[in-house]
């Protein structure tokens, strides 16, 4: 498993993309956005001091796991997405565990010594 520490900057999302590139055989659009929800979600909301991500891909899964100490929050526990009836009904957030829950084949979350461990696994066609 192949490992990186970024700041907590959404600039870092740049670095974190051709990490998870240099590991894959070619792009993939669903895996990244998956990555980019969950990192600006991180950058935004944790207060974490850190993330680190983990990669392990063994064809065809990509298993990305994201460590902080930010605030526990488990993201699979969050409500639904509803839609909205009308675009001016349409509440802002969400949306992104909603897809990341949609997109993932699994989704595991467990908060050990002060620390977020949210690891989504991918298939990568």
């Amino acid at each position: 498993m192949n490992s990186m520490n970024f700041k907590v900057e959404i600039d870092e999302l740049h670095r974190l993309n051709e990490f998870i590139l240099n590991e894959l055989p070619h792009e993939d659009f669903m895996v990244n956005l998956i990555v980019e929800e969950i990192f600006v979600n991180i950058v935004n909301y944790s207060q974490t001091e850190y993330i680190i991500v983990n990669l392990d891909y063994k064809e065809p899964n990509l298993t990305i796991e994201f460590v902080d100490n930010g605030i526990e929050f488990n993201p699979l526990s969050k409500e639904d997405y509803e839609a909205p009836d009308s675009i001016e009904d349409a509440k802002i957030g969400g949306l992104g565990i909603h897809l990341t829950k949609e997109i993932a084949d699994e989704l595991d979350y467990h908060y050990e010594d002060g620390e977020n461990h949210l690891m989504i696994v991918k298939k990568v066609e």
